[in-house]
């Protein structure tokens, strides 16, 4: 059970993060006919703070919650984007957030290794991913781990490179927050450089 202070907390990381999705879709002057599942990962990529849970612990709502704000007369069944539903928006979107948590969780297992016994690239990564869930009976994690030409070796790799080096103080930025981050300063700079009518 949750006490008080944990709920608080919670609620003040929602917060935070709303706002900073409303500031990135604000910055980025992304229209309601802009409302794409890429967009919309950019914007969640934005917020994205390199520590151990935070894919597991994102919450969808943040995103819906920030879309009301920045677009307060949106409905939820509107959609402006041909054959397109916000339902099905936000569960594209819900799918991706599952995946980076997925990633984040096998980064754990990684990161729980001794250094010198990690799997140095990404194709023994995957392969250790893989027989840890075999090994474990979790045999949905095995095949989803398998997805892509077993994809989940490099992304698992880049999260925990990105959780260690923020650990230890040093830059690091997943290439979907650097694309993000470039995308804002882009929108940014080119409206500074807008004469004044």
């Amino acid at each position: 059970m949750m006490n008080t202070g944990d709920i608080g907390t919670l609620d003040s990381v929602h917060s935070e993060t709303v706002d900073a999705l409303v500031a990135y879709l604000t910055d980025c002057q992304f229209r309601e006919s802009q409302l794409t599942v890429g967009n919309l990962v950019m914007a969640v990529e934005a917020v994205y703070e390199p520590h151990p849970r935070f894919w597991r612990d994102f919450s969808l709502t943040c995103v819906v919650d920030a879309i009301a704000r920045v677009f307060p007369d949106r409905k939820p069944s509107e959609s402006k984007a041909p054959r397109r539903s916000a339902k099905s928006l936000m569960r594209d979107l819900e799918e991706i957030l599952k995946l980076n948590a997925f990633d984040e969780a096998n980064a754990e297992m990684l990161g729980a290794l001794p250094t010198h016994k990690r799997p140095a690239d990404r194709t023994a990564a995957a392969d250790w991913i893989c027989a840890e869930y075999r090994r474990k009976g979790q045999m949905t994690e095995s095949m989803v781990a398998q997805i892509e030409g077993k994809r989940c070796g490099d992304a698992a790799l880049e999260v925990l490179k990105c959780i260690e080096n923020a650990r230890a103080g040093k830059p690091f930025e997943r290439i979907g927050t650097a694309v993000a981050h470039w995308y804002r300063e882009s929108v940014v700079k080119q409206r500074m450089e807008r004469p004044v009518l």
